[in-house]
């Protein structure tokens, strides 16, 4: 996989909220390439078990996923969420195909399976969660690769806006790709990742990201973006009318080994 991807990304993580114009514009990118995105939402049984998770997340998955090529990986935790919550486990792709590949090189390596000894001879009564959804999610083409924030940045938001027909999710997609991006940019709202989701329980959507470094930056940068001239406008066009039909928005903050 092109690491030089992951590295360019993290140096622009470095300046915070500040992202590259030719990727976060008004317009689309220049770039046809696109990353692919995997999302693993863990519901979690009891909280005291969630060190289960984090020992194999940390010290087997992900730098199996390293090794192969998966790079960085991101792992996050429910903020303020019913009791047990959930957790969020985001992997780049540099193309669909690695996703494959890159589990076909896990269920075969043998360190892999030698440091997930542990988690995978837990019992039923030890049980850390009650199931997990993989959601497989495609980069737009006016945001195509990972955007790595701040550490300073620890507020994660995660939205998915549900269209009721795949042209509705195509006219709100495209309502990002031409418009929407470039307004985020200039009220100071700053993503890590924006994508199209091509398998998964909420079909069709998109979802996106966010990094705020508390809650009251996240409520200004919201009420800036919902106040504007531009939204005011933008949103009552014909082309982009009906395209979000249900919205789902869950904040998370990262482990403290996450890699994003």
């Amino acid at each position: 996989m092109k690491r030089r991807n992951f590295l360019r990304s993290a140096m622009l993580g470095t300046v915070g909220t500040a992202v590259s114009t030719s990727v976060f514009g008004a317009g689309k990118a220049s770039s046809s390439h696109k990353q692919f995105y995997e999302l693993r939402e863990y519901e979690l049984v009891r909280l005291n078990r969630q060190e289960f998770l984090d020992q194999y997340f940390r010290y087997a998955l992900i730098p199996a996923l390293n090794r192969a090529g998966a790079e960085p990986v991101g792992v996050f935790r429910e903020m303020k969420a019913r009791y047990p919550g959930r957790m969020l486990l985001l992997i780049p792709y540099d193309s669909g195909k690695d996703f494959f590949k890159v589990k076909e090189e896990l269920a075969e390596n043998k360190i892999f399976q030698e440091a997930s000894k542990k988690y995978n001879s837990l019992s039923l009564e030890d049980s850390v969660y009650t199931r997990y959804t993989t959601y497989l999610l495609e980069a737009i083409s006016g945001f195509p690769e990972l955007k790595i924030p701040s550490r300073e940045q620890n507020v994660f938001e995660l939205r998915n806006y549900q269209s009721y027909s795949e042209d509705a999710a195509k006219r709100k997609i495209e309502m990002f790709n031409n418009e929407e991006l470039g307004l985020f940019n200039e009220v100071g709202l700053s993503p890590l990742f924006f994508a199209k989701v091509l398998a998964g329980d909420t079909m069709p959507s998109l979802t996106y990201m966010l990094s705020f470094n508390n809650m009251e930056e996240r409520d200004n940068r919201w009420k800036k973006f919902d106040e504007s001239e531009e939204w005011q406008v933008m949103k009552d066009k014909p082309e982009y009318a009906n395209s979000v039909s249900y919205v789902v928005n869950r904040y998370y903050e990262r482990m403290s080994y996450s890699q994003i």
